[in-house]
């Protein structure tokens, strides 16, 4: 969501037409980051500049983390709205600001208690379980309190995916991420679900202790959290204790792994607030965590069993006929974008877009297939 407050334009150029730059507020090694205007509409966006000289691997990412963004829909990841390349030699990402404080600045006001703790871990493990769940899965693998932020409602924000890899394009072989926050295998160049959990499960070890993970007592090479931690619930702790396994192999693999790991240690999951999206549930995990549970375990057998047969026959027909029409659009909007300018086109993104609300819609018929053969309880 963007901020709801009035924006007065910049003084700076017009980039597409749409977007008065206004003030720079981050700069890394290669990018820098400006407040922007959307002049028709008043409202604020997020623009990220990197210029041709910057390098090629660090145009590379960029050219990656466009790529992602644009096919990413989900509450908690701002939206991309146009990649472009103004004035020559200068290339622009527009994307949503999401409202909020990140946790970096927050937490320099005040500490974080136990329950918002708990929150922000669920709501983060709602989005880890989006980015996992795609085709391929995705990777951010630079999670750390700056780079979440939180509005007043609870609704939680992933930020800067300039370090995003698509785990089945083998994209992961840089070294990307924030020393600390960082899982091991990252320092190797390998990345996958577990990595994000990791440096997820860091980031709130961080916040709990006030301190960066680096600092934390060990034993070995793991958190000692019992030491550190003392007076958080054990049920949370040793969750914690999960996440940041130093061997990937040991660590939870997957965010709704995570889920009924808070499930089964008794920790109270958070409440939805009566005007936040409706993306979790009172006292049960979110929808995209919770496991597939069974339907029509009311109706008498056989019955019930053709129903559910019957049931997993549309299902199934629904993901293919999704499957095959975004697999349809995509190409075509990479032949669009080969002609009409490559992969920056205005019609290729457009396609794009549109084959995103079917890879949704493909992921719908797959949680009801799942819900169709899911067993009935005795």
């Amino acid at each position: 969501m963007t901020t709801t407050r009035p924006a007065k334009p910049g003084d700076g150029p017009l980039l597409g037409g749409r977007w008065r730059l206004g003030p720079r507020f981050g700069r890394g090694a290669q990018a820098e980051t400006f407040l922007a205007t959307e002049v028709a509409r008043r409202s604020e966006v997020v623009v990220k500049r990197v210029r041709l000289g910057a390098g090629w691997k660090t145009f590379e990412l960029h050219e990656r983390e466009a790529k992602v963004l644009g096919q990413l829909r989900h509450a908690g990841i701002p939206r991309l709205f146009a990649a472009l390349e103004e004035p020559p030699g200068v290339f622009n990402l527009v994307m949503q600001r999401m409202a909020g404080e990140n946790l970096r600045e927050l937490t320099r006001r005040r500490r974080l208690g136990e329950p918002e703790l708990r929150d922000v871990l669920v709501r983060g493990l709602e989005i880890l379980d989006y980015l996992a769940t795609r085709s391929p899965p995705v990777v951010h693998r630079d999670i750390k309190p700056s780079n979440l932020v939180l509005d007043g409602d609870g609704t939680l924000a992933l930020v800067d995916f300039g370090g995003v890899a698509d785990v089945g394009e083998g994209a992961g072989s840089t070294l990307v991420g924030t020393y600390g926050y960082m899982a091991p295998e990252q320092l190797h160049g390998q990345s996958t679900p577990a990595t994000d959990l990791y440096s997820l499960g860091a980031t709130i070890v961080a916040l709990a202790g006030g301190v960066e993970p680096e600092d934390v007592p060990r034993k070995g090479l793991k958190m000692d959290l019992a030491r550190h931690l003392p007076a958080m619930a054990p049920g949370l702790r040793s969750v914690l204790e999960a996440m940041t396994e130093p061997d990937p192999d040991q660590r939870p693999q997957r965010p709704r792994e995570v889920a009924a790991m808070l499930a089964r240690a008794g920790a109270a999951l958070p409440a939805r607030a009566a005007d936040r999206e409706p993306v979790a549930v009172v006292a049960a995990p979110p929808r995209a965590l919770r496991p597939a549970r069974p339907i029509f375990t009311t109706v008498p057998e056989p019955l019930g069993a053709l129903l559910r047969l019957s049931l997993l026959g549309v299902a199934l027909g629904g993901w293919i006929g999704m499957a095959v029409t975004a697999w349809t659009l995509q190409a075509i909007g990479w032949s669009v974008g080969l002609v009409s300018g490559g992969p920056r086109s205005t019609a290729r993104r457009a396609t794009s877009d549109v084959a995103g609300i079917f890879v949704d819609g493909r992921d719908g018929f797959s949680d009801l297939a799942r819900r169709a053969v899911a067993r009935r309880r005795r």
